[in-house]
Order: structure tokens, then C-alpha cells, then sequence
């Protein structure tokens, strides 16, 4: 599986491969949403998210970003997160879900993108979003597309460096 670098900041950061602004419900700034697609961490705050997920091209979405509290550091073994994932592939899928890493073990966030009313309804009660506080955002275009949802959780142990969701095994 291939992985990029997501991040959300103040403003587009130079050299962001795609990058939208932000807001919230009630159409107030909030930053900026940015995706490299490069080897090296481009800024402190970025993590490796599910490339498939990355659109230059993609429409205007519905975001719900939750982030752990700093300092937090739950594995991907957590039974909660386990149900959460369990959860994502049960329901009717979303435009595209991501798990987040900072590092190859530990859960760093996700990332679920809404379209249309009926999947923007719903984005409250996203799994992900019952482990920690979302914050539901609306996003620019040119930043994030579509993406089928997998056919199973992957094994963490085998290949935990990846973002999930992920369907298949490197050939």
C-alpha cells in the first residue's frame, strides 16, 4: 500500500502537492487541509494517511478529523478502535475513510469524507468519531476523491506502518 502525508495548517504551505481551506458549519476559516506526496515529513504535524484517498481533482467534501488529544497514544490493537474499524466496514460506506499514523503501530487520527446529505447526515455518529472528538469540517475542492471501502480490516502486525483501510497484500 502506498501512503501520503496529510496535515492541517494555517495556510497552504509551499510546496503541498494539493491543498483547500477549511471551515466550519458556520462558514468561519479555520485553516487549511494539505497532502504531500513525498517520501520526507514535510512539516511536524503531518501524518501518513491512505494515498488512494488523495485527489488533486476531487470535489468539495464534508470532513470529520479526529485527532487524539496530545500526548495520547493508543495502539491499534484497542479494542475500541478494533470496533470502530469493525463499525466503518459494517455501515453504509462514506466517500472515503483513513486511518492516520504518526508512527507504525499507534492510531493518530482519521479522517472520513461526506458527500452529499445523506452521508454529511450521518457524520456525527462516524465511528471514529466515538474514540475522540471530531471536528467536522467543510472542505475545498482539489484535495481529497473517492474511495471504495475495503474488503476487511487488515492485520496490524503484518504491515502496521500502512494507513488502514487497505484490501490486499503487496503482490
Amino acid at each position: 500500500m502506498s501512503w501520503c502525508w496529510i496535515a492541517f495548517v494555517e495556510d497552504r504551505p509551499a510546496g503541498a502537492d494539493a491543498a483547500a481551506s477549511t471551515t466550519t458549519g458556520d462558514g468561519r476559516r479555520v485553516g487549511t487541509l494539505a497532502v504531500w506526496l513525498r517520501r520526507a515529513k514535510p512539516v511536524r504535524s503531518a501524518r501518513r494517511m491512505d494515498l488512494r484517498l488523495a485527489d488533486p481533482a476531487g470535489a468539495a467534501a464534508t470532513l470529520s478529523l479526529v485527532l487524539p488529544p496530545a500526548g495520547m497514544r493508543l495502539p491499534f490493537d484497542d479494542v475500541a478502535l478494533q470496533h470502530a474499524r469493525r463499525r466503518v466496514l459494517a455501515e453504509t460506506p462514506f466517500d472515503g475513510v483513513s486511518t492516520l499514523l504518526a508512527d507504525a503501530s499507534h492510531f493518530a487520527g482519521a479522517l472520513t469524507v461526506a458527500r452529499g446529505e445523506a452521508q454529511v447526515a450521518r457524520l456525527p455518529d462516524e465511528p471514529f468519531a466515538r474514540l475522540f472528538a471530531a471536528r467536522v469540517l467543510h472542505l475545498g475542492e482539489g484535495v481529497l476523491g473517492s474511495v471504495a471501502p475495503p474488503a476487511g480490516p487488515t492485520i496490524e502486525r503484518y504491515g502496521s506502518a500502512q494507513p488502514w483501510p487497505w484490501d490486499r497484500f503487496p503482490a
